[in-house]
């Protein structure tokens, strides 16, 4: 295994960086992009394509959760368009982001009314 694929700490800013696409990741990593798909089904158990596509679900559930827009998602993320950012939000949480933020968000007004209510 390249001593530079296991030295690699903070895969999700490795990820970043080469804007969600395993071959740039692999030259980022100076490996092949087949030698790091193997590295990956070792590592992950999952190919680095897999990886990458729940990295950026995970990060637009949270970004989603803060209050973005899709439209500010997408752009940060990179997706092709807010259409490929809902299919494969749905693909992963079952939910496109529009019905899914307001089931998981907490609900601050009601929070805010209680604790105004209570002082």
């Amino acid at each position: 295994m390249s001593a530079r694929f296991l030295s690699i700490q903070d895969w999700e800013k490795l990820a970043r960086e080469a804007k969600f696409q395993p071959a740039i990741m692999a030259a980022l990593c100076l490996v092949s992009l087949r030698q790091m798909q193997r590295l990956f089904g070792q590592q992950f158990n999952k190919t680095p394509r897999e990886w990458t596509r729940e990295l950026k679900c995970r990060i637009a559930r949270q970004l989603i959760l803060q209050g973005w827009a899709n439209k500010a998602v997408v752009e940060e993320l990179g997706f092709g368009n807010e259409s490929h950012l809902c299919h494969e939000f749905k693909r992963m949480y079952g939910s496109p982001p529009q019905s899914f933020a307001p089931r998981f968000r907490p609900n601050y007004a009601n929070v805010v009314l209680r604790q105004k209510c209570r002082s």
